[in-house]
């Protein structure tokens, strides 16, 4: 039994604080030379305001790029034996389980019939923020799971820290790095947490499901933020519909606790029936 506490642990958040540093550092760096040429150039404030709400979604997904090409050439400098993107991609994914395409899919569904979806006929013209939308969440926490999958295969070749400890430390850190870097303009950081939870969940033993990570992706978090509003960064600004009624952390809460009984006990329910069955 691997303690909670231990050097292998605080390793791995050693550097995944690093990573998330130099990303809040880098787009701080990056919004501040878009701002510092608008002023040279004599624009109002306002103007600059919504330069730097429209490239939000670049200037977040440009700084999560360099840090993680900051941190693979670190790991080189430091002559670890690291796996290309391309190698861990055919190590690590496959198809998705069925179970983790029924959770997106209720998640979706619940978030739908209860929130109330409004169609916005004005934003359908927007179709590039739509598409901009879909790609920078997908990105944006498909590279947390890029930087997961390095430090466990740099770090954890020999024994793993406590998985449930090591989770919960990604997400404090991973909320605290969210909510420095993109103004909580649309009261949507529970919702981040829970998405990312719900990912680190489906990630599975050792973080490396990656196939659960993109069904979930492609299914609910890249989706709803685009098409129906729930863009930490843009909020429904663009998006063709937006969800009428804020859902409460309670709600959300009860929704992740049935998506997570039924992903953990889909299969000792199953077997059950069939041997009432038989």
């Amino acid at each position: 039994m691997v303690k909670p506490i231990d050097g292998l642990f605080l390793q791995n958040l050693r550097y995944y604080i690093s990573y998330q540093l130099m990303y809040v550092v880098i787009s701080i760096v990056l919004s501040s030379i878009g701002a510092f040429f608008h002023f040279l150039l004599n624009h109002e404030i306002s103007i600059v305001e919504a330069w730097l709400h429209n490239n939000h979604w670049e200037i977040l997904i440009m700084a999560k790029v360099i840090s993680l090409f900051l941190l693979n050439r670190w790991f080189s400098i430091r002559l670890y034996q690291l796996k290309t993107i391309r190698q861990l991609f055919k190590e690590l994914v496959h198809w998705p389980e069925p179970r983790a395409v029924v959770v997106a899919t209720f998640m979706v569904a619940s978030y739908l019939a209860l929130g109330k979806a409004q169609f916005v006929a004005q934003n359908l013209g927007y179709w590039y923020f739509h598409l901009a939308s879909f790609i920078s969440l997908f990105l944006y926490f498909g590279i947390e799971f890029v930087v997961i999958a390095y430090l466990d295969d740099v770090l954890n070749q020999k024994s793993h820290p406590a998985r449930l400890w090591l989770s919960l430390s990604y997400t404090v850190i991973f909320a605290v790095s969210y909510r420095i870097s993109v103004p909580d303009y649309y009261n949507l950081l529970s919702y981040v947490v829970l998405c990312y939870l719900t990912l680190v969940y489906l990630s599975g033993k050792a973080f490396r499901g990656w196939s659960n990570v993109l069904c979930f992706l492609i299914i609910f978090v890249a989706p709803m933020g685009s098409i129906f509003g729930l863009d930490p960064v843009w909020g429904d600004d663009f998006s063709p519909f937006r969800i009428d009624k804020k859902l409460n952390l309670a709600f959300l809460a009860v929704i992740w606790v049935i998506s997570f009984l039924y992903y953990k006990y889909r299969d000792q329910v199953m077997s059950s029936v069939r041997k009432l069955l038989r």
